[in-house]
């Protein structure tokens, strides 16, 4: 039932005689779900505006397989490359996938691991998220074979003077064209049967600035064949060839 002009004017006359204390309980009755879902929103417009204003650019998604670095290292992989490349470290960002573990025939709480990272890494290279690995030579031969990396060669077909700059630390790998994997482990075919090709598709690294000082075993760069980050991945290369350039 509406009310008339009298009734608002003693309802007003009312609350303005209620203390603080039985003004907010008076409001919180009345208008509790309407506070609620106004803070909710609120909450939610700031969430997002917050993301807004602090989302980073990503210029490169780079995986660390079966390798650890350390904080120079990691700086040098990530805003080292950024300034270089005249970026602000604020606005955009290197990504990196860490503590990634790749290993055939694993078992136990390793085989969990592999698994895991196995999974990560299809995830990431089927949504495009995944443009360079560094690698340990495990996980080299594993990333090799199922074809994921691009021939540097092909990489640098546009950039002669870089494909010359990186010639000596070009590696070469097995890339399997064709088996019988999933025959054989049905205990459909007698002896597992490989077609493979050898392929340069990966740089040594751990001779290039930044790396000798902090890494002692072999590590390989590779770059994903599918990326659509193409020119950053050279451009990365350039850098870690000569970081001072």
């Amino acid at each position: 039932m509406k009310q008339t002009e009298q009734e608002k004017t003693a309802a007003k006359e009312a609350f303005r005689q209620l203390s603080f204390r039985q003004k907010a309980e008076h409001i919180w009755i009345y208008y509790k779900w309407a506070i609620i879902l106004a803070v909710i929103a609120l909450v939610i417009a700031g969430s997002a505006l917050h993301r807004h204003l602090t989302r980073k650019d990503r210029v490169l998604y780079l995986a660390l397989t079966n390798v650890t670095v350390g904080a120079d290292l990691t700086e040098h992989l990530t805003d080292g490359y950024l300034r270089q490349a005249g970026l602000d470290p604020k606005k955009a960002e290197v990504l990196l996938y860490q503590g990634l573990y790749l290993a055939e025939n694993a078992e136990g709480a390793a085989h969990q691991s592999a698994y895991a990272s196995q999974l990560k890494v299809m995830a990431a290279t089927e949504a495009k998220q995944l443009d360079a690995v560094l690698m340990s030579k495990q996980s080299y031969d594993i990333l090799s074979g199922l074809g994921y990396l691009v021939p540097i060669e092909e990489l640098c077909a546009q950039d002669t003077d870089l494909l010359q700059a990186v010639a000596d630390q070009i590696v070469s790998n097995d890339v399997i064209l064709e088996d019988n994997d999933i025959e054989y482990r049905l205990g459909e075919a007698e002896e597992y049967k490989v077609v493979t090709e050898t392929v340069s598709n990966a740089v040594a690294v751990q001779s290039l600035p930044g790396f000798s000082e902090a890494i002692e075993e072999p590590v390989y760069l590779g770059f994903l064949a599918n990326s659509p980050r193409l020119e950053a991945c050279r451009s990365y290369l350039r850098y870690l060839l000569d970081p001072a350039q």
